[in-house]
């Protein structure tokens, strides 16, 4: 291009006036063709701009504020709280055993059953049993006979005697004859009653109410020969037992409460809270009813047992347990749903909107051993009139505006859960 445009005025001063008009000429048509490529783009940008939607000179709308959910803090009475684990335990448990010798000829329950109280349970062979029930019986009708002879005759010999119609010695014969008969009477009455006593030993009854576990014996085994046969067991399981360990710091601080709190708290009368391994939370409710008198020098820790209804027979003894006990009387917290909680470099805080609906980070400090089904208490950074996003965290940020959207925070705490409803508007 340097080159051509170095040989133009050369050529010019060549051609004349002629040749620099042609020339002239071409170049108007050459730029005339530029200019009309350079309108021809713009009017496609233009047009591709009004394809979008957009104006020529106008800038994009600005996308509406986000919404989020907000709640109230709410304000709830809470215990502190101290966690243990331990075990469930019945608090009645009967051995069931052979208390005569004789062969099982019956089992009248289902392994596993809830059995009430005086059930039958098993049977022996009670002929044995009978026959010498029967000649006892016998024994006690010839004695009978014995000792109404023994008596007319004692008689006799008394009238005799007075009238001196017979000796001394006849007498004393008499009253002594008179005296054995009544004692083989009596020894022989108590013979009868073992007897029906171990007669009565042949039907084996419950003697409480309660589930009976697997039996030990088959029928035609003999049973009670050298000793009393553990037939089966029963454990009673309405109420039950729940048995935990304390370590001493926390019996200590038990103590400290019911001094401070003048009495109107005792760790002995404390409501306790109950789960099993398979629930996240306590809905199983006893109380304490039994405090160990000393402290295990080995271990640090002291004994502690509750109890608590069990009707539908759902807790069983041995099974492992999360056991809750407060430390004091409730006190009013103000609570959030841990979905609004967040945490950064800094500590824990949560999202509040202002009166103008613009988002600010709130450092906050939650109560320890405190929680309640979603919730968190809050001690410090808080109060009750706050507005915290509860849902919606990610579209926000602190200094920008939203849409807030105001809810219950049990129904946002419902929600947390796949199978609850939608949060409810507060009205």
């Amino acid at each position: 291009m340097i080159r051509i445009a170095r040989a133009i005025p050369p050529i010019m001063r060549r051609i004349g006036d002629v040749g620099r008009d042609v020339l002239t000429a071409a170049g108007w048509v050459w730029s005339l063709r530029l200019s009309s490529v350079g309108l021809l783009a713009g009017a496609l940008i233009i047009f591709a701009g009004c394809q979008r939607g957009e104006r020529p000179g106008q800038a994009a709308a600005a996308p509406p504020p986000p919404k989020v959910l907000v709640s109230h803090p709410v304000e709830r009475p809470l215990a502190e709280t101290r966690e243990y684990t331990g075990h469930l335990e019945a608090v009645e448990t009967v051995s069931i055993r052979a208390r005569v010798r004789g062969v099982l000829q019956k089992i009248h329950f289902e392994e596993g059953a809830e059995v009430e109280q005086e059930a039958l349970l098993y049977e022996l062979d009670s002929s044995e049993y009978q026959a010498a029930v029967d000649e006892k019986a016998a024994d006690i009708a010839r004695l009978e006979h014995e000792l109404r002879l023994a008596e007319s005759e004692a008689k006799r010999s008394s009238e005799l005697y007075e009238q001196k119609a017979t000796s001394r010695e006849t007498w004393d014969l008499k009253q002594n004859k008179l005296a054995v008969a009544k004692a083989e009477l009596e020894r022989a009455r108590a013979a009868l009653r073992q007897s029906e006593l171990n007669l009565s030993y042949t039907k084996i009854y419950a003697p409480i109410s309660g589930r009976v576990g697997r039996t030990l014996v088959t029928v035609g085994n003999l049973v009670g020969y050298n000793e009393p046969t553990l037939l089966t067991t029963i454990v009673k399981m309405d109420p039950i037992y729940v048995g935990f360990e304390i370590p001493e710091r926390d019996l200590l601080r038990f103590e400290q409460t019911e001094q401070s709190q003048s009495s109107s708290w005792s760790l002995m009368q404390a409501p306790l809270g109950i789960g099993l391994e398979t629930e996240t939370d306590f809905p199983h409710i006893g109380i304490i009813n039994f405090r160990d008198n000393r402290v295990e020098s080995e271990t640090g820790t002291v004994l502690l047992r509750g109890t608590l209804p069990n009707p539908d027979r759902k807790l069983v003894p041995g099974l492992f347990a999360r056991i809750q006990v407060p430390v004091g009387r409730p006190k009013p917290r103000l609570l959030v749903p841990e979905t609004s909680l967040a945490a950064d470099q800094r500590g824990r805080y949560v999202l509040v909107v202002d009166i103008d609906d613009i988002v600010k980070q709130r450092p906050v400090q939650i109560e320890m051993n405190l929680e309640h089904r979603g919730f968190l208490p809050i001690r410090e950074g808080l109060t009750a009139a706050d507005r915290v996003i509860v849902s919606g965290l990610q579209r926000a940020r602190p200094g920008a505006k939203v849409t807030p959207e105001l809810v219950q925070p049990e129904a946002v705490v419902q929600v947390a859960a796949p199978t609850e409803t939608a949060p409810r508007k507060v009205q």
